[in-house]
């Protein structure tokens, strides 16, 4: 909306022509850094909250563009604004992402570009028509008031899960469970490494320099220059008519192409990438073409008479007028519209499939980051161009040219994009083993909690038989929570088909009934007054036998994970011994104990959660969970000295690679070091045994190794990680 606006505001504010960009340079910019931030964290923590956090900025920086008195108030509302605009823009593509079916999201997708698109038309034209007749801030507040409206609809909207549109992932949904991976720092590597994501990101950038020259200043360029000769009441109007004719086209293949990118996704992984390639390519001659007829009109021979000034009810009449004029007798007008049409048909094709593709190629998790690391490239792409764009008119000699100049950026574009399209499928695929791999292992971690909860119930049924004689209500309030577990069990069991657990449960469940009720039958009994002595004796001995009966059941796998946290620590004292003979296998070992002691805190850390949700703890159940805590504790901070550890050889294996010992010959010398039983520390030292100021840094290198175990030596003992 500011675009159409920067003549009113240059003339209230005094700005010289220079900077009236400016505002809209920060605007982009801002919103790109923004997008990278919250698009990390959007693959993090709740987007709901972030979604509401980027709407009220959004509105407050309109609120504030409409009250702005000068420039730097319309900079910092603008900055504001684009802040907001950074953070919904990653944070609704996660979210849309996550509701569409692959072969459906270029197609949905293709409508967001078209919004887009509509809602630059809308802005524009907010400006061009109301603008001039209620002042360029009435459309701030119109629009300000509308984002009041959508954040307040927000909050009736229900969020998907993520992942929850990957075809890997759907058995994961019927069963109500939600993918739980979330992104990490490390990740961040892997996102840019990716090279479909390179390659999209990198032409990102090229790619949307002419879309922002066009957008920015075919406007201008008509009203300042080839229309000047209307009247003024019409001049803006009738350029930005001209202007938008660019978009019909751009609104129409956002729907075509988007639908033939489904189509042809359908058939080929490939196709989506390969059809933004054509259409890439293709964009450039055909828009040179557009620019070629473009042409100065003489006000003479439109033959239309303008009263002056034009009556604001006539104004309308005259603008259709002076455009069927401007056809008439400029047919190469015609040629324009039907190369701007056809141009910006093919310059969306990328347009409608870039977001589809690059939703296929990464993980849910890192879905909001990728995106923002291309908007970032766009942004910054958008924002340099604004900010050297009157240097380009300079430099060039008018907006024409600059026009003319920007188009060509479109062709390493193309070129990137069809690098993309043969790396596509491969990343494609190795996403689709992750999700697969990961959604067994969440099923896994499902069962995993089931069974932990099964073991808390076999807990409980271990705990009640010792008060079995001595205290009558413990025992019954120990079977009653069991059977409280049990039941909640065998519900989730039955709701997602996990019909082997199920049945244990089921029979562990009939088990404590059978026996909570022949143990109140004798409970009964033995209340009696009349009761004889040896009747009695022969209850009591009933009590014995169920409880020796309830002591051959399965017992309860807290003492199992424990021994998984000894298993942890072994694991390290058999990369202490390896150290000398195969560093490469010891590391090995350090990343098994890591990943034990992360399966051990994990295991413990749903056993603790299922406590916490419970207010009122018995006395055993305290004190389980106390032990539960304590080894909570260990494995956490064993886990932190471990992990210490392994980048700490890391470390030292990287220093050896820099001073000439590559990892794939430290692996071969440690395999045979370690097959013939000889010091690879020592034969490092030998090859080097001539080149003595090489020798001792590798000996200093090498003595860290030492350094290294006994400082996790130090850690263990500190933090009392003594194993069991």
């Amino acid at each position: 909306m500011l675009i159409p606006s920067y003549a009113a505001i240059k003339e209230e504010f005094g700005i010289p022509e220079s900077l009236i960009a400016i505002p809209d340079a920060f605007f982009v910019l801002i919103s790109a850094i923004f997008a990278l931030i919250w698009g990390y964290y959007t693959d993090r923590i709740n987007r709901t909250k972030l979604i509401f956090a980027g709407a009220f900025s959004w509105t407050v920086g309109m609120l504030l563009t409409a009250f702005s008195f000068n420039l730097p108030m319309v900079i910092f509302s603008r900055m504001l604004s684009g802040a907001g605009l950074g953070c919904v823009l990653p944070v609704g593509y996660s979210i849309i992402s996550d509701a569409i079916p692959p072969d459906e999201r270029s197609g949905w997708f293709g409508m967001l570009a078209i919004l887009s698109s509509v809602s630059n038309g809308i802005g524009q034209g907010l400006s061009s028509f109301i603008g001039p007749i209620l002042g360029w801030r009435f459309p701030f507040f119109l629009l300000s008031g509308i984002s009041l409206v959508i954040v307040f609809l927000l909050f009736f909207v229900k969020l998907p899960y993520r992942g929850a549109s990957e075809n890997e992932l759907t058995e994961l949904g019927d069963m109500n469970l939600e993918y739980s991976y979330r992104i990490s720092q490390a990740d961040l590597r892997e996102i840019l490494g990716k090279s479909t994501n390179k390659y999209l990101i990198i032409q990102g950038f090229f790619s949307i320099i002419p879309g922002t020259i066009f957008i920015y200043f075919l406007t201008s360029m008509f009203a300042l220059y080839y229309f000047h000769p209307l009247p003024q009441e019409i001049r803006l109007q009738t350029a930005t008519i001209f202007a938008a004719l660019v978009g019909i086209g751009y609104l129409l293949g956002n729907i075509i192409l988007s639908a033939l990118g489904d189509f042809l996704f359908k058939k080929n992984k490939k196709n989506r990438a390969r059809l933004a390639t054509a259409c890439m390519i293709l964009t450039v001659p055909i828009c040179l073409m557009m620019l070629l007829f473009i042409q100065p009109i003489n006000l003479g021979a439109l033959g239309v008479s303008y009263p002056s000034p034009i009556p604001t009810s006539e104004i309308g009449s005259y603008l259709f007028a002076t455009i069927g004029a401007i056809f008439t007798a400029y047919p190469n007008y015609i040629f324009f519209f039907i190369f701007a049409l056809i141009g910006s048909i093919l310059s969306s094709g990328p347009v409608a499939n870039r977001n589809a593709i690059m939703i296929d190629v990464n993980l849910p998790e890192h879905k909001g980051t990728a995106a923002s690391f291309f908007n970032l490239s766009e942004q910054i792409g958008k924002g340099l161009t604004l900010l050297i764009s009157f240097l380009l008119i300079s430099l060039l000699g008018s907006i024409y040219n600059m026009m003319v100049f920007s188009v060509f950026f479109w062709l390493p574009a193309g070129i990137l994009w069809f690098f993309a399209s043969r790396k596509v499928d491969d990343d494609m695929d190795r996403k689709s083993r992750i999700l697969k791999e990961r959604k067994q292992v969440t099923l896994i971690d499902y069962i995993f909690e089931v069974e932990i909860q099964m073991d808390r119930a076999k807990q409980k049924i271990q705990d009640a038989k010792y008060y079995i004689k001595e205290d009558k209500q413990k025992f019954l309030n120990l079977l009653n929570d069991a059977l409280e577990i049990l039941e909640t069990c065998e519900r989730l069991c039955k709701t997602r088909s996990i019909t082997n657990i199920e049945t244990k449960v089921r029979k562990l469940r009939e088990k404590i009934e059978t026996v909570r009720k022949d143990v109140t039958q004798i409970y009964k009994l033995l209340e009696q007054e009349d009761i004889s002595e040896q009747r009695a004796r022969s209850l009591n001995e009933d009590l014995i036998q169920i409880k020796l009966w309830m002591g051959e059941w399965e017992k309860s796998t807290f003492g199992t994970i424990q021994t998984y946290y000894d298993d942890a620590y072994l694991k390290i004292v058999e990369a202490r011994l390896l150290r000398k003979m195969n560093l490469m296998e010891a590391l090995r070992k350090i990343q098994n104990a890591i990943s034990i002691y992360h399966r051990v805190k994990h295991l413990l850390s749903e056993r603790i959660d299922n406590v916490d949700k419970k207010k009122d703890l018995s006395d055993e159940d305290l004190m389980e969970y106390e032990k539960e805590m304590e080894l909570y504790r260990k494995s956490r901070d064993a886990l932190w000295a471990t992990i210490h550890l392994k980048n700490q050889v890391q470390n030292i294996i990287e220093k050896l690679n820099e001073n000439g010992i590559e990892r794939e010959n430290l692996e071969k010398i440690s395999d045979l070091t370690s097959e013939y039983h000889i010091n690879f520390q020592k034969v490092i030292l030998d090859t080097f045994a001539e080149n003595q100021k090489t020798r001792e840094k590798l000996k200093s290198i090498l003595n860290d190794i030492n350094r290294s175990f006994n400082e996790f030596d130090e850690l263990y003992e500190l933090q009392d990680l003594h194993i069991f």
